[in-house]
């Protein structure tokens, strides 16, 4: 995309519905954007990077912009099966070959035979098939760009062969021309590179006791904290689940489950918390409730208060939080609301924790209604009674100032899916 044109592509993919969203620090660079899109028809995202620079080199830095962005767009061809504008196969070709070395980590520099990702040959096997060797030397002698001795032969040996050395040959007599091109110099990029990479690493193995760390894009505008209640067989943790891996695609999607186990799961990890041993399922943790007795119920609900301002910290810098059940004040004893009767002291701290939640309250929650004929024909080892009364009770349920979106879950999963995921776009 051509810097003068931002302006106008921009009003444009806002009007076509499209979102921006950013980058980490380790794959964000100058001159490089991410756009998120969505399809009604399919609730499929569509993502687009768009470059308004020819940028290539070492990972998590990108440290080489190639100087040919209005050679670029004299050279391109319109694809027969779309209309889509692509480079010709010879400039395609061209900044494949110094791509491949550009891109190549340091550690497999220093071998005696550097290995090239044979889709990466395939690429550029095919990319040369599509042209000659006259053509390749023309556009280079355009670019600037001097091309080795036997530069035909090697061409067509590549095509014939694919070997390594043949291709770095090449890369490499390429990329030794465009130094000065260098956005930082190699040695501070590759410095840069390993740092990221231990942040990275270190980031996933810690995130597990520390807490959810952002791998993925965020968005501009903030993220929100999205709730899913309902009865049990209306497709709570079946929508939860598909709409965090409908997320993470490219988002900084979280999943935080308020049930009697509450917990945070990040990025394939259950995140530790110290109050886990309380709210486990084995038989040391039911002794240790046995032994509590009704002082469970407040550490349960401040629990799950301390993840509510975590999402709540989390959405404001542009992540988004899928909480499976929500706490509620409005009906007790079910429904993930206040267990105690007022009685004592117990019950008194119950529901003074149980009005904070209003400080947390969910952006958009959804309200999954689903007939007990329905719920109880998907769960038929389940209580028949309770889930009677829980399906009448779900509609009853007022969630303070969220957004609350009422879902007929009697209808065909992926009807459901698809408008949820309808939903969630339009508020995102």
């Amino acid at each position: 995309m051509q810097p003068d044109d931002c302006a106008k592509y921009e009003a444009c993919l806002t009007q076509l519905g499209y979102k921006k969203i950013i980058s980490q620090a380790w794959s964000s660079y100058p001159l490089v954007e991410d756009w998120l899109g969505f399809d009604e028809a399919t609730g499929n995202l569509l993502h687009l990077h768009t470059h308004y620079a020819l940028v290539t080199g070492i990972q998590h830095v990108k440290h080489l912009y190639l100087p040919w962005l209005e050679q670029f767009f004299e050279h391109v061809i319109y694809d027969a099966a779309t209309g889509w504008p692509i480079p010709t196969p010879a400039l395609e070709a061209i900044i494949l070959f110094i791509r491949i070395w550009a891109k190549m980590p340091p550690s497999e520099r220093l071998k005696s035979n550097p290995t090239i990702p044979v889709y990466l040959k395939e690429e550029l096997a095919y990319l040369l098939s599509k042209t000659n060797s006259e053509e390749l030397s023309q556009l280079c002698k355009e670019l600037q760009l001097r091309v080795p001795p036997d530069f035909g032969a090697t061409v067509h040996s590549i095509m014939a062969n694919q070997k390594s050395a043949s291709i770095l040959g090449v890369s490499i007599y390429f990329y030794e021309q465009l130094k000065s091109y260098y956005r930082t110099p190699w040695s501070v990029s590759v410095l840069k590179s390993h740092l990221h990479k231990l942040r990275i690493r270190s980031s996933r193995a810690s995130s597990k006791l520390s807490g959810p760390f952002k791998f993925g894009k965020t968005l501009v505008k903030g993220g929100k904290v999205i709730a899913f209640v309902g009865s049990d067989g209306s497709g709570k943790s079946t929508l939860t689940r598909d709409v965090l891996n409908w997320l993470t695609y490219k988002i900084d999607a979280h999943y935080f489950y308020f049930g009697k186990n509450p917990f945070i799961f990040s990025y394939n990890k259950q995140i530790i918390s110290k109050t886990d041993l309380l709210f486990k399922r084995d038989r040391f943790s039911q002794i240790l409730r046995k032994l509590i007795g009704n002082t469970y119920y407040p550490l349960l609900i401040n629990r799950k208060i301390e993840m509510l301002e975590h999402a709540k910290k989390m959405s404001r810098t542009g992540s988004v939080v899928i909480c499976d059940r929500f706490p509620q004040l409005d009906v007790k004893g079910m429904n993930d609301g206040p267990h105690l009767l007022p009685k004592d002291w117990c019950a008194d701290l119950e529901m003074k924790k149980f009005r904070q939640v209003r400080d947390y309250d969910a952006d958009l929650v959804f309200r999954l209604l689903v007939s007990p004929e329905v719920a109880c024909a998907r769960k038929p080892e389940h209580n028949t009674d309770m889930i009677k009364l829980k399906c009448e009770n779900i509609s009853k349920i007022s969630f303070g100032s969220s957004q609350v979106i009422d879902i007929d879950a009697d209808q065909p999963y992926e009807q459901v899916l698809l408008r949820v995921k309808q939903v969630i776009w339009e508020n995102l």
